[in-house]
């Protein structure tokens, strides 16, 4: 088993400090298409504690495929959080929204589908974004929400098991200024030795606030596969992958999985073009 995690150089990289909605700058980075025009492009949102510079091998392999990605460490993560000096502070839903739908629309080209894709906690994110965005106003082509955090997994405390991403801006506003040790068991991230000692190692990945739980924030699949049935959506995939861990972009045989979410952007690009 092998986990790969090589970049081709040959894909352009763009590293920008932009300014959001607010004016504030917000760090992000660009994986460019290798043409002009797109087949398509995506808006990536990371997870729990992370940052972007984390998905270089997995961007590249889109670009490769003539897909651009956008994305930013967002407030409280990685160098935004740096930069200001406020680890962990995400500054609630509101403004989580606002910076989602600035991305959006800032990036959107005519004529060229658009994705929202989130990991983990970005998973989470992106499936409220759904919930919640108008659909007048939605011109998103699709979603798609790797181990999107919608409950928390049997290895957390029965409390914060219970406490869902939809939950969590909420109670922040109760406590809008703790913070709880959210620090994730790096053995459930990966079952790669190599992957889950850059974890452990790694300086910019930091706890984060919301409540005053102790939690181990790694995701249940089984509340992903309710969400999916619940769904009133025609066009709704859930692909459960055996024996692989939460960051299945950084477990073994880890390409596979990379391509499947290529593959299914071009289908559903391909799909619209035959309307």
């Amino acid at each position: 088993m092998f986990t790969d995690v090589s970049v081709d150089t040959s894909v352009k990289v763009i590293e920008e400090w932009i300014s959001f909605s607010d004016d504030v700058k917000i760090y992000t980075r660009t994986w460019k298409a290798v043409s002009d025009k797109p087949t398509a492009t995506v808006l990536f949102i990371h997870g729990f504690g992370e940052y972007v510079k984390r998905y270089n091998h997995v961007f590249d392999k889109f670009g490769k495929k003539n897909i651009e990605v956008f994305a930013y460490d967002q407030r409280g993560f990685g160098r935004t959080a740096k930069q200001y000096n406020n680890h962990g502070d995400s500054g609630g839903w509101e403004i989580i929204k606002a910076d989602i739908t600035h991305a959006l629309t800032s990036q959107r080209r005519n004529g060229i589908p658009q994705f929202l894709m989130g990991h983990s906690m970005g998973g989470g994110l992106t499936l409220r974004y759904a919930c919640e965005i108008d659909e007048k106003h939605n011109n998103v082509a699709g979603f798609i929400c790797a181990s999107p955090w919608l409950q928390l997994s049997p290895q957390s405390d029965p409390i914060s098991r219970k406490i869902g991403l939809f939950f969590l801006p909420t109670l922040s506003k109760f406590l809008p200024n703790n913070k709880t040790d959210a620090s994730v068991d790096a053995k459930y991230i990966s079952r790669d030795p190599v992957q889950i000692k850059k974890y452990q190692d790694d300086q910019m990945i930091i706890d984060s606030k919301y409540a005053t739980y102790k939690t181990h924030p790694v995701t249940s699949p089984e509340a992903s596969k309710q969400f999916v049935q619940k769904t009133k959506a025609s066009n709704v995939m859930f692909r459960e992958w055996k024996d692989r861990l939460h960051e299945m972009h950084n477990d073994y045989d880890n390409t596979e999985v990379i391509q499947s979410y290529i593959q299914w952007i071009l289908e559903q690009v391909n799909s619209a073009t035959e309307e």
